[in-house]
């Protein structure tokens, strides 16, 4: 790829400097756009003249936010004020727009933040990708992005945007990060409201962000939750971290992906952190079957409206699926809800010995075709635990094609992990320079 727009903190930093105003910033952005959407199909609307306007009004004033003159993608299953919300599916094709921005939205536009446009999302958040969709690993445009977030993580990798937003329900964050080259950040559930967002499942949708640095990724979240991590961030910690390898894969991760996780884990040790291997007590056997009912039950309950009043216009295999949640029993769904609460402070306890987890963020790099957008085997678990997690990028596969590894941590402990995470992404780096 050629040289991309800065990113959001050092685009922060200029502007600060008085070496670049935010109309430059938002211009060198669209330029990106206007060179690369065509390849990359990452977009359902851009808002660039009001994105433009807000731009000047910035450089005209004095005001203040972390964000100030940043804009940002926000994935078509968010509300943005005078857009529309398109979910990924034609039964919103003709929706009217939106009267109010989702509390993620409007938390970003208090930080100074800008809204560039809406991202694509696949059919209703779901594994299908949209019809008509026509978004691309830019890394390789014969490979899947990713989803459901395929619009935000394509944006984000390919220079787009800064920061973009996404959401997860089984791994919709961390998986397309991943395949797409840049940081997923999946916080603690509930810790970011979801305010004017589609629901899917109301156990386990959790809204996220990608970045192309880790102190971006800071910014963000400090903007949507009022955390003070950012100036943590800038300088390490010089205790060593005590990172828990999970030790068992599946049989479907990839020769590559075994070798990234091995590297990864001589990485650190080189740099002084301790690394241990972890196996999960056997009452995790059935953590991720229980994900999938509990999402596959309360998918069907909330598009139940759409698969009765409009199931010409869903996809077959959605419209199956939704059937197929739908069936199941209620007392199964609801035996899978107690098991996954109970299972949760036990797991917050596993992290009494480690300060993180280390595993991969998906089996291998992204599939190739569109017609799949990959499996989120390795994230399910995190999902249905609430756990934060976070994508971090640096490995490839032989053919090129990018291999992110998951960072996990305590639950509700997300500026920990946030931390923990820019140690071991300056580890990683730092041991990759001299590969």
């Amino acid at each position: 790829m050629t040289k991309l727009p800065l990113t959001a903190s050092e685009a922060r930093r200029a502007m600060d400097a008085g070496r670049l105003s935010a109309r430059a910033y938002l211009d060198s952005c669209l330029a990106r756009i206007a060179a690369r959407e065509h390849q990359v199909g990452a977009w359902c609307e851009i808002g660039a003249a009001r994105a433009c306007a807000m731009a000047d009004r910035l450089d005209a004033t004095s005001s203040l936010g972390i964000l100030r003159g940043i804009p940002f993608g926000v994935k078509d299953i968010i509300d943005v004020e005078g857009f529309r919300t398109g979910n990924g599916s034609a039964i919103y094709a003709a929706a009217p727009l939106a009267e109010s921005d989702a509390t993620v939205v409007a938390l970003l536009r208090a930080a100074g933040a800008m809204v560039l446009g809406k991202t694509v999302a696949t059919e209703m958040a779901g594994p299908v990708p949209a019809v008509g969709s026509a978004t691309r690993n830019p890394h390789n445009r014969e490979y899947s992005p990713g989803g459901s977030s395929s619009g935000s993580a394509a944006a984000v990798a390919d220079g787009h945007v800064p920061i973009a937003i996404g959401t997860q329900t089984a791994g919709s964050v961390i998986r397309p990060a991943a395949y797409c080259g840049v940081y997923g950040f999946k916080p603690s559930f509930a810790a970011v409201a979801r305010g004017g967002v589609k629901i899917q499942s109301q156990t386990l949708d959790t809204l996220g962000a990608f970045t192309r640095s880790m102190e971006d990724m800071a910014l963000w979240y400090a903007a949507v939750t009022g955390a003070q991590v950012v100036s943590s961030l800038e300088t390490p910690t010089s205790a060593p971290l005590k990172i828990g390898v999970l030790s068992h894969l599946s049989a479907e991760t990839s020769p590559a992906m075994v070798a990234a996780l091995a590297s990864a884990a001589t990485a650190l040790t080189r740099a002084g952190e301790i690394v241990v291997a972890v196996d999960l007590p056997a009452t995790f056997s059935g953590v991720i079957a229980d994900q999938k009912l509990i999402q596959a039950t309360e998918m069907a309950r909330h598009y139940a409206p759409e698969l009765s009043l409009n199931r010409t216009l869903l996809s077959e295999p959605l419209a199956a699926m939704l059937d197929d949640g739908a069936r199941i029993p209620n007392v199964l769904y609801l035996e899978a809800l107690a098991r996954a609460n109970a299972l949760r402070d036990e797991t917050n306890a596993l992290f009494t010995e480690v300060d993180a987890w280390l595993l991969p963020a998906a089996a291998g790099a992204a599939p190739q075709g569109l017609s799949s957008t990959g499996d989120p085997l390795f994230n399910r678990m995190v999902s249905l635990m609430h756990l934060p997690a976070i994508t971090i990028p640096g490995y490839r596969d032989s053919a090129g094609m990018p291999l992110g590894l998951q960072l996990v941590g305590k639950r509700g402990a997300d500026e920990k992990l946030l931390q923990s995470a820019a140690q071991v992404d300056h580890a990683l780096k730092a041991f990759l320079a001299t590969q």
